[in-house]
């Protein structure tokens, strides 16, 4: 479970969106009390730069710095709407930065550590193992790459998940193909984990709604 620290790291974040635009407000709320951010903050690294992919509104790569002011985090997302909301949470704090990029054609910077959180399901197969491997291009040996996902499974909290991001896509608030999403199960998820070039663990999220998981993957060393 998050620490006393993470939470209230998460709830500075949330504050910073106190001038945001109605809507993204209540995006942003609605992705802290859901997302469970703060779990997934605390397997990542408390120093160095960090590149989060799909960042939208920037929530978690503000919780990021919240949570070690010893990170430099950058956020990048395909939408100059919500990179701009983004934009305006950053303030005085030279360490973070958000930067309009299509994350499937542009590799991220070299790196210490890589984020990508409730993203790759709006993408087909090909396109969602191009972005790991981007993701392996940016890390040395042994640097983590974490992924929030949700997985394919028989379990009524898939239809949940399904139902839910049908919704938030038909109603504009997530980038995506209408009613096309791509859940991979469990084994094809490591699987292509593993092409990409990492070892990949999973970590439950028992105490969501959804069939969220956490993959924790690291760069794997490059074969002979």
């Amino acid at each position: 479970m998050p620490g006393s620290t993470t939470t209230a790291a998460l709830e500075r974040a949330v504050h910073r969106y106190r001038q945001a635009p109605l809507l993204a407000r209540w995006l942003v709320h609605g992705r802290a009390f859901l997302a469970d951010l703060a779990r997934i903050e605390q397997y990542v690294p408390r120093h160095g730069f960090i590149v989060d992919l799909g960042c939208g509104h920037g929530l978690f790569a503000n919780l990021l710095m919240e949570s070690s002011p010893q990170r430099r985090v950058l956020g990048v997302d395909l939408d100059p709407r919500k990179v701009e909301v983004a934009r305006a949470t950053v303030g005085d704090r030279e360490g973070l930065r958000f930067e309009v990029e299509d994350i499937v054609a542009v590799p991220p910077p070299r790196c210490d550590a890589v984020t990508i959180v409730d993203v790759l399901y709006l993408m087909p197969p090909d396109d969602q193992e191009r972005v790991l491997r981007n993701a392996a291009g940016a890390l040395a040996e042994g640097a983590p790459l974490l992924v929030k996902s949700q997985e394919a499974r028989i379990d009524p909290r898939y239809g949940l998940t399904y139902a839910q991001e049908v919704v938030a896509v038909s109603l504009g608030l997530t980038r995506g193909v209408r009613r096309r999403f791509h859940f991979p199960a469990r084994e094809e998820a490591l699987a292509m984990f593993q092409r990409a070039g990492f070892r990949a663990e999973v970590i439950e999220m028992p105490r969501r709604p959804y069939t969220d998981v956490l993959y924790l993957a690291r760069k794997a060393p490059a074969t002979q």
